[in-house]
């Protein structure tokens, strides 16, 4: 299979593990298992200092690593994957948009978190400042904001619902979301994992756990970032079925990285 060959780095490894793991984990299992992504013990180790330094990890009383604060907010983001058609709502034609023309764009840090945030909850920018997405979200608008902040969206920003716009073009008549490029991804990430799951089995425990790892993340990884549009957009049951598929595949991955970690934690 294609994934064998799929580079990975330290950082995106040791933070998804961390995520997926039930307890601390520690420095010489996540080397061990780095070595089967062709990860040498070194980079993993300057990396767990480098994401210590960031206070992205922390090393836990009982020496092993769990998230800092900061990634923490977005791993329970990223937790609620499974639930992506349930926190939507019929789509009544308005939308959902937050000003930041007042905040600036000076400070490119401060830019690259405001920009994940709002990205994260599938907000695009229709006019210079104005960022807008469908209003089918079953959120509370206040609950949205404080979400919004916590991913790093200055909390200056104004965040308001437009029942009705008048403009020369709607958001929903332009370029804002890639369409076909999301229908098309749901349904090869589903195919992709089918296809895994019916012959993982004749793997190895060491490849099968690689390469539902491999897969596993991209999938979650579009899951995170997907817009969250409404059916009159996209191919909502295509949405549907690939997140349903990853709830049976992400019941097997999580089984054999059991396993293998077991075994890792024990040689």
């Amino acid at each position: 299979m294609s994934v064998r060959a799929q580079p990975h780095s330290a950082k995106k490894l040791i933070l998804n593990l961390v995520k997926a793991a039930d307890q601390p984990i520690s420095a010489p299992t996540l080397v061990r298992i780095g070595a089967l992504f062709e990860l040498e013990a070194n980079n993993i180790r300057v990396t767990l200092n480098r994401l210590v330094a960031q206070g992205l990890l922390i090393l836990s009383d009982q020496g092993g690593y769990i998230f800092g604060q900061e990634a923490q907010v977005f791993a329970d983001q990223q937790k609620r994957w499974h639930a992506l058609e349930q926190s939507l709502k019929q789509w009544d034609g308005s939308w959902l948009a937050i000003y930041v023309a007042n905040l600036g764009r000076r400070d490119r840090k401060q830019l690259r978190k405001r920009e994940r945030a709002t990205t994260l909850w599938g907000f695009r920018e229709f006019e210079q400042g104005l960022l807008i997405r469908p209003d089918n979200l079953k959120i509370d608008i206040a609950i949205l904001k404080q979400n919004l902040v916590e991913l790093g969206l200055e909390p200056q920003a104004c965040l308001f619902r437009a029942s009705e716009l008048q403009c020369e073009q709607l958001p929903s008549d332009l370029a804002l979301w890639p369409l076909q490029q999301l229908n098309d991804k749901y349904l090869e990430l589903t195919a992709e994992m089918q296809l895994w799951l019916t012959d993982y089995a004749s793997k190895s425990l060491q490849d099968a756990a690689r390469e539902s790892f491999l897969i596993g993340d991209k999938v979650l990884h579009e899951i995170a970032y997907d817009p969250r549009l409404p059916g009159e957009m996209i191919n909502s049951a295509s949405r549907q079925n690939m997140v349903e598929t990853m709830i049976q595949f992400n019941a097997v991955g999580r089984a054999i990285w059991s396993e293998l970690i077991a075994t890792v934690g024990n040689d």
